[in-house]
This record gives structure tokens, sequence and C-alpha cells, in this order.
């Protein structure tokens, strides 16, 4: 397990148990680490408060709601218009991920989508539509190792 160092032993153990399961109920993670449910309680809140938990989420299964196409995307922009295109692409909802890179203003992308024809669809009507899209380099995934939601622990 990761250790993080900035936090207690008790700490620790509460973020790694609701890491395996974020609907743990405080009275269960009391019950394990041998405290009250109101000590978990405020000791979680105090882990939001300090932004060590930034929220709590499920995991979908991509797949099973239709989204079988999950594709990578290098999107070199001219240094002048990647704001904007950062900006236009985090607005698509097929978008999961986008950063700004290191190297000739690279935008890398991670998108799920329905299947081939909306990959097309997409590169064609969503991206090299963007004014300063210079080049994309799409991947798209054929099998899946790891998935990460964050800092996996």
């Amino acid at each position: 397990m990761l250790e993080l160092p900035n936090l207690d032993q008790t700490d620790q153990d509460i973020i790694r148990l609701l890491h395996e399961n974020g609907r743990m109920s405080y009275a269960k993670i009391g019950e394990l680490l041998n405290l009250s449910r109101v000590a978990i309680q405020k000791r979680v809140e105090a882990l939001v408060e300090n932004e060590i938990i930034e929220n709590f989420t499920i995991r979908l299964n991509a797949t099973k709601l239709g989204k079988v196409v999950s594709a990578f995307f290098e999107v070199e922009v001219e240094p002048l218009y990647v704001q904007h295109v950062g900006d236009k692409l985090s607005a698509d909802p097929n978008v999961i991920s986008i950063y700004q890179m290191t190297g000739p203003s690279t935008l890398h992308m991670h998108a799920l989508l329905k299947d081939e024809n909306a990959l097309e669809s997409f590169l064609y009507g969503h991206i090299y539509t963007l004014k300063g899209v210079l080049r994309v380099n799409t991947q798209v995934v054929i099998k899946r190792f790891k998935q990460g939601t964050g800092l996996e622990l």
C-alpha cells in the first residue's frame, strides 16, 4: 500500500477503507478501527476540508453503458490556441480527461465513444474543426490492464 506520510495511521486506515469501498459507513469503519462513528465522521470531514479527499464517486462500466471505444488523443495545437482548444474539448461529454503536456503545445486527451462511427465523427466534427489544431494522433484501447481514478493506494 502507498504510504501517506503526512497523515497519521488512523487517517491512512480510513482512507484505505474508503478507497476499497467508498460506501462503507462511518459506523463500520469505526468498528474496524475501534473508534466511534462520530470520531470517524470528524476525521473524514477534516480530510475533505483539508482537500486530502477531493470527492466521493463511483466508477461506471462504460462498455455496459454503450461506450465501447476508448481512445487516447495527442492533439498538437498552435500555442496561441491551446487554452481555447482545451476549453472546447473539455466541454465535450465524451471527453473523460484532458491535460496540457510538455512539448510542442500538446493536449493529451481520453474519450469514451459509442462506436467507430462516433470516433470518426468526434475526430472530424469536434477536433479537426477547432481553430489552431495542427495534428492529431489517435490510439484506440484494445485491452485494459488497470484503470485508476486518481491516486491509487
